[in-house]
């Protein structure tokens, strides 16, 4: 009865439109009011401290920091032009670009958003201007986006990470090779597709060419090599590892390029603090409604009731993946992390899932919902930036969605996809 009520009061504000930080607070309140015991709120508010102030939970606004300052010092035009030069002649190629761009942005950024805006502001005007159909340059923008939540520092990976106690340096290891996987099968079915377009193919660039490019582009790129290799070879944490990004995009931007004065930092800290303080509340509102959930053995009621529907594997994983791929069309993929999370990864875990690959079919499958309609995060900041249509850009979209939903099933199916690079450097 209780549990039903929490459920109730959660979806009923998120449905009025209540934030969804209300909302996780609210809902766990009802267990307090049930209970009637005063140590039970005081527990409850002991749980957000400990979230909101937790050592790895640092990691997120300075890793925000440091992409903040690299996309403000103008990094974004150096990354596009050494994919340019790498993979322009390619079928496609500035379709490619767009693409490989999206991955070395992605390895400063980690965020999808940060990659919509600063690629796509660029590549989509590139791409019209070459006769590309202006809604597959936005779908195209919008799926290659979905790279930065699974590349390192991916923002998302730090989030799952803490919530659920799950080493983060595994979690890039095993980001890391997902993404890679997601980055080719979106160059090949984008191979295919521009074939049908009578789009500009560049020349391939010369050994000059490609070395005056990667010599440009080397000093960004730096970066996510320190900030990868030191937590991988375990020279230092998540932590430690995004305040030497945050001081090596400081020294680069500030005092090699020249792109970023004194006086520029106050913008890049407030849009810093706005950001990364929206994700410290939903994380912190979160770990109450997580411990009410636990409380409440809500995981094991929701495994017994599947039980009795049915008894394989399959069928659950099945059910999960749908709620998985639903959810995500409504609510962006923190929010159902931290939503839907303290619920299924139990289940999964149940279902003989790692922790590891669990995280990478959680934050895979979400992934579909950032392209979906009818509020899928970049599928919309595409249309934003880009001013294209949702029906103009949804024609081109399906393709990438099938992409998408086709890497899901191999990381359900294949454990190695997931735990293989985090095996082979000693993390699982």
């Amino acid at each position: 009865m209780v549990i039903g009520l929490m459920f109730l009061v959660l979806f009923g504000l998120i449905t009025i439109g209540a934030p969804i930080l209300i909302a996780l607070g609210v809902s766990g309140f009802v267990h307090y009011l049930d209970t009637g015991r005063e140590t039970v709120l005081i527990i409850l508010a002991q749980q957000i401290y400990a979230r909101a102030s937790s050592y790895p939970f640092l990691a997120i606004p300075l890793f925000l920091l440091a992409g903040n300052i690299m996309t403000k010092g103008g990094i974004t035009d150096k990354l596009i032009t050494l994919a340019r030069v790498l993979i322009g002649h390619f079928t496609g190629g500035l379709a490619q670009i767009n693409i490989l761009a999206s991955v070395f942005f992605a390895s400063i950024s980690g965020s999808a958003f940060a990659d919509v805006a600063a690629i796509g502001s660029l590549l989509i005007p590139a791409m019209k201007k070459e006769k590309y159909p202006l809604g597959f340059a936005g779908a195209l923008t919008a799926a290659s986006a979905t790279l930065s939540p699974l590349i390192p520092p991916s923002i998302v990976l730090i989030v799952y990470g803490s919530v659920f106690e799950v080493s983060i340096g595994a979690l890039f290891a095993a980001g890391l090779g997902i993404g890679v996987i997601y980055a080719v099968a979106l160059m090949v079915i984008t191979y295919f597709i521009s074939k049908k377009y009578d789009v500009p193919q560049y020349k391939k660039a010369s050994s000059k060419e490609v070395w005056d490019s990667f010599r440009t582009s080397i000093i960004p790129l730096i970066m996510p090599i320190i900030v990868l290799g030191g937590i991988l070879s375990g020279l230092f944490t998540a932590t430690e590892a995004a305040s030497v990004a945050v001081a090596y995009g400081l020294l680069i931007t500030m005092f090699f390029y020249r792109s970023i004065k004194l006086k520029d930092l106050y913008g890049i800290l407030l849009h810093t603090a706005y950001t990364a303080s929206a994700i410290v509340l939903l994380v912190a509102a979160s770990s109450s409604f997580a411990y009410v959930i636990v409380r409440r053995n809500v995981a094991h009621i929701v495994m017994t009731a599947l039980l009795e529907l049915t008894e394989s594997p399959f069928v659950i994983m099945m059910v999960i993946v749908v709620v998985l791929l639903i959810a995500g069309m409504f609510i962006g993929r923190n929010a159902n992390i931290l939503l839907f999370g303290p619920i299924i990864v139990p289940i999964m875990h149940e279902l003989g899932y790692g922790p590891i690959q669990t995280a990478m079919i959680i934050v895979m499958t979400l992934g579909v919902g950032h392209i979906t309609p009818p509020v899928g995060g970049t599928l919309l900041t595409t249309m934003l930036i880009g001013d294209i249509s949702m029906p103009d850009i949804m024609r081109y979209m399906w393709p990438y969605i099938l992409v998408t939903i086709f890497t899901c099933i191999l990381i359900i199916l294949i454990p190695f996809l997931s735990e293989g690079v985090p095996r082979l450097f000693g993390l699982i």
